[in-house]
């Protein structure tokens, strides 16, 4: 039977995680498919999948782009040096509101940003990390690495 609601890991059932194993590799595949897969009919996994949506456990549905060919991709470590609410709520919002930075993560330890950046050369990434950064008072420092290629890249959480 399908839960009324999924706020949390532990309301998964096994049909659930393995429905979820097998879209976050290719979310493509009918719901025939899948339900063949895992011992559903198409229409169980259809309503499974319609509830894990409906309640925000499926975030969103996206296509991956292989990235080989387009600009430079930068690992940005950001540091503060004024760390107050207002300056991180401030730099939350330009990290949602910019379009270049993929990825954001405040995070733990010594520097208080890792931000994942793409852009279309390293002469483009020089003039934008002086706008971004260097303009922003409450930034004491960044760090620029550039990504030479990338060894693995994997969006599926492992249930």
């Amino acid at each position: 039977m399908v839960k009324n609601a999924i706020a949390k890991i532990s309301d998964l059932d096994g049909f659930d995680r393995q429905i979820l194993e097998i879209i976050q590799h290719d979310n493509q595949r009918t719901h025939a498919d899948i339900g063949e897969t895992v011992g559903l009919s198409a229409s169980a996994v259809r309503r499974r999948l319609k509830l894990l949506r409906d309640s925000g456990f499926i975030e969103k549905d996206v296509a991956v782009l292989r990235t080989g060919d387009i600009g430079v991709r930068l690992v940005v470590l950001v540091s503060f040096q004024n760390e107050t609410i207002e300056a991180f709520d401030a730099f939350d919002e330009q990290i949602r509101s910019t379009p270049e930075i993929l990825q954001g993560y405040h995070i733990s330890g010594p520097v208080d940003y890792c931000l994942i950046v793409q852009g279309p050369s390293p002469e483009w990434y020089e003039d934008w990390g002086k706008e971004a950064f260097m303009s922003n008072p409450a930034i004491r420092r960044y760090d620029s690495h550039v990504v030479w290629s990338c060894k693995k890249f994997e969006t599926a959480i492992p249930l």
